[in-house]
């Protein structure tokens, strides 16, 4: 064996050699079925905890782009169903926007919303195509550029009580901390460009940029750190965002919140099919076995060829 066959053996070890020590269980029914039933018990109860939870939730939805054209201020009564308990969220939603088309989640440059400085025209063209600058110079981008930031939402919402009071919405914390801390810094004051009016650590600018992943998706608006009281309260929109180009809808969303967040019961009921069916799988497998056991190394069950 000449030395270059040698020197491409692997060393005598245990790890380079396969000979470690493994753990190779082999499943035998009991374990199965055992493991089968117990899933079915733990998957059950946690299933109905979260679909009870999510019943808790207490929510009232407009939907106001029929009856409130592009350009006008409108003016609403919302119904609240039962007390709504501290803190409210508020949000809008949009149907039939698809944020999540690749051409769209791909225009915006991150060093720009981060507040660099950003050099290369060549990479904000790639980035920010189609919405880069106004005559393909850097002297004249758009601060910031991308689709994403030229198709931010503008409709503005103020909520009262019924006898005229204000509702106070609060604004700070509706966007996570992390992107405000982190991902979105104003860019320095002599950055040449065409400053769109965005302040980029405005929270609504970065809760729009957060890209949704299905079409029909929902935004934290405000934040309300009052109960509403059963009944009535009044909300007045200035619609600005036009959403017939793309046969959208748009609502106004008052909502609480649990433990698992707000309403949605998919989780609960997912948990809840799972468990059902593994359950019941398990008790099929024991009434198999106890009824027609298969014997373990059982040679008869084994099939070769003579040829």
């Amino acid at each position: 064996m000449d030395s270059k066959d040698k020197s491409n053996r692997p060393s005598n070890t245990a790890f380079k050699q396969q000979r470690m020590k493994a753990w190779e269980p082999i499943l035998t029914p009991t374990p199965v079925i055992i493991t089968f039933i117990v899933i079915g018990v733990i998957f059950i109860p946690i299933g109905a905890v979260m679909i009870s939870a999510s019943n808790n939730v207490v929510e009232s939805t407009l939907q106001y782009d029929k009856i409130c054209q592009v350009g006008t201020t409108c003016n609403f009564t919302m119904s609240i169903p039962k007390k709504m308990k501290a803190p409210v969220y508020m949000y809008y939603r949009l149907d039939n926007f698809y944020q999540n088309h690749r051409r769209y989640v791909k225009s915006r440059n991150d060093d720009q919303l981060r507040g660099l400085r950003v050099t290369d025209y060549n990479k904000l063209k790639t980035d920010c195509d189609p919405y880069t600058s106004v005559d393909g110079t850097l002297k004249t981008v758009y601060l910031p550029c991308g689709l994403i930031a030229r198709s931010m939402f503008n409709d503005t919402f103020s909520l009262s009580q019924t006898d005229g009071s204000i509702i106070p919405l609060v604004k700070k914390g509706i966007a996570w901390s992390s992107d405000v801390d982190k991902k979105f810094k104003n860019p320095p004051a002599d950055v040449e460009g065409v400053r769109i009016i965005q302040d980029f650590t405005d929270e609504d600018f970065i809760v729009w940029m957060r890209t949704a992943g299905l079409p029909d998706f929902r935004k934290l608006y405000r934040i309300i750190n009052q109960d509403l009281p059963a009944g009535n309260v009044n909300v007045s929109i200035v619609a600005n965002y036009p959403v017939e180009s793309f046969d959208g809808k748009k609502y106004v969303v008052l909502s609480t919140a649990t433990w698992i967040g707000g309403k949605n019961p998919f989780l609960g009921y997912a948990y809840i099919v799972v468990g059902v069916i593994c359950f019941f799988q398990g008790i099929g497998f024991l009434i198999k076995h106890k009824v027609a056991p298969r014997k373990l190394g059982d040679t008869k069950y084994l099939e070769w060829s003579t040829k």
